[in-house]
C-alpha cells in the first residue's frame, strides 16, 4: 500500500478511536456522575455498555458534527465569496481611478507650447493659462480619485479645459456652451465628461485646417442630467473619427462602472459627430 493511503487509513483509525471513546466517555460521565450522582437514582438507567444507547450517542454525536461541519462550511463558502467580491470590488475601483486619471499628452504639450508662445509675446493672457492648467492638473491628481463631486466643481474643469483648448485655435474656432442646472451641488463622479469635450477638440478642430465648431449643451433636472456635444470635422477624416474613439471608451466604461441608468448614444451626418448622454445621477453605485 502506497505511504498516502496508508496515511489516510491512519487518520481514519485515529478518528474511530477518538469517536468510540468520547461516546464511552459520555456514557460514564452519565452513568456514574449525572445519574448517580445528581440524580440519585431517581431515573432507571441501563448497563453503559448497552449496544441501543451506545447507538443513540452515536447517532447524536454523528449529527452534531454534520451540523457543524455543515455550519463551518456555509460559512467558508460566505466568506470566500465575500473575499471574491472584495477582489473584483478592488479590481475595478483600480480600473475606475485609471480611466479618471487619464489626460492626453498631446493636450498638455500643446497646451505648454501655446503658453509658452503667450509667454514670448508677452501676452496678458499668461498668468491666467498658467493657473487653469495648473488647476486642471492640481485636480486631476488630487480630486478625480473622489467618489463624487459637485457637478459646479466638475463644470468648471470642463471650462478651464476648454478655455486652454481655445488658445490653440483663436477665431478659427467657434465654440459654445449652454447650461441649465438646477442643483450646482448634485454630486457626480469625476471626469465623466470631460473625456466627451475631449474627443470633439481632437476630432473637430484638432484635425481641421478651417473655420470650425464645438456645440456643447448640458441640462440637470431633478438629479437627471441631460449633456449632448457636436463637433465638425472635415471629410477626409472620417474614417478617422470613426476608428479613434478612445475617449468616448473612457466614458463608457466609466459610466458602466459607476451609475446603473445611463444612455450613451453616437451619431455621425455628413461632417457633423455628436454624442447625446443622459445620466440618473442618483443611480450612482445602487445594485
Amino acid at each position: 500500500m502506497e505511504k498516502g493511503g496508508l496515511a489516510r487509513w491512519w487518520i481514519l483509525a485515529e478518528a474511530l478511536v477518538i469517536l468510540l471513546s468520547a461516546i464511552y466517555l459520555v456514557r460514564v460521565i452519565f452513568y456514574y456522575i449525572v445519574s448517580d450522582q445528581i440524580f440519585k437514582g431517581l431515573f432507571p438507567t441501563s448497563e453503559h455498555f448497552e449496544f441501543r444507547r451506545f447507538m443513540v450517542i452515536l447517532f447524536n454525536f454523528i449529527a452534531t458534527s454534520g451540523l457543524m461541519i455543515a455550519v463551518k462550511s456555509i460559512r467558508q463558502q460566505l466568506e470566500l465569496k465575500e473575499k471574491q467580491k472584495n477582489l473584483v470590488r478592488e479590481k475595478l475601483e483600480t480600473e475606475l481611478k485609471m480611466l479618471k486619471s487619464q489626460v492626453n499628452p498631446h493636450f498638455l504639450f500643446n497646451t505648454l507650447n501655446n503658453i509658452y508662445g503667450l509667454s514670448i509675446k508677452k501676452s496678458d493672457k499668461t498668468p491666467e493659462a498658467v493657473m487653469k492648467l495648473s488647476e486642471l492638473l492640481h485636480f486631476t491628481l488630487y480630486r478625480a480619485g473622489a467618489a463624487t463631486i459637485a457637478l459646479e466643481e466638475e463644470l468648471r474643469i470642463i471650462k478651464d479645459y476648454i478655455s486652454l483648448e481655445k488658445l490653440r485655435y483663436d477665431e478659427r474656432l467657434e465654440v459654445r456652451w449652454e447650461q441649465d442646472i438646477d442643483n450646482p451641488q448634485h454630486a457626480i463622479t469625476p471626469l465623466i465628461l470631460l473625456p466627451l469635450i475631449e474627443n470633439a477638440f481632437k476630432h473637430g478642430a484638432g484635425n481641421s485646417r478651417f473655420s470650425s465648431f464645438i456645440r456643447a449643451k448640458i441640462r440637470l433636472e431633478n438629479g437627471t442630467l441631460f449633456f449632448s456635444i457636436a463637433n465638425s470635422f472635415e471629410k477626409n477624416e472620417q474614417k478617422l473619427v470613426q476608428k479613434d474613439r478612445i475617449g468616448l471608451h473612457n466614458t463608457r466604461r466609466q459610466l458602466e462602472l459607476t451609475y446603473k441608468e445611463y444612455e450613451l448614444d453616437i451619431y455621425q451626418k455628413e461632417q457633423v459627430f455628436s454624442v447625446e448622454l443622459t445620466i440618473n445621477l442618483n443611480s450612482y453605485g445602487t445594485a
